[in-house]
């Protein structure tokens, strides 16, 4: 019988001034099957959705309601602000 893996090993890049906050690259263990919105309150950047934050998987921009796959590269992307 086959081992029956139960998660899944995400890489997580965060840039701007969400770098400033976290490790501006990590991987991070989650639960099989786990969504971006279930990476993003598992790092307790629940503020950062709620002030426009973006994320991509592997280069594309996507919903955080999108089920994560093992070896995917998440891309955290704050709003941009300026003048």
């Amino acid at each position: 019988m086959a081992e029956q893996d139960n998660s899944i090993t995400v890489s997580v890049v965060a840039f701007g001034p969400l770098s400033e906050e976290i490790q501006r690259k990590q991987e991070i263990q989650l639960a099989n099957p786990s969504t971006i919105k279930d990476l993003i309150d598992s790092m307790n950047l629940q503020k950062w959705l709620e002030n426009g934050l973006t994320v991509a998987i592997n280069g594309d921009r996507c919903d955080i309601e999108k089920v994560l796959s093992n070896n995917d590269e998440i891309a955290l992307l704050p709003p941009v602000s300026g003048g």
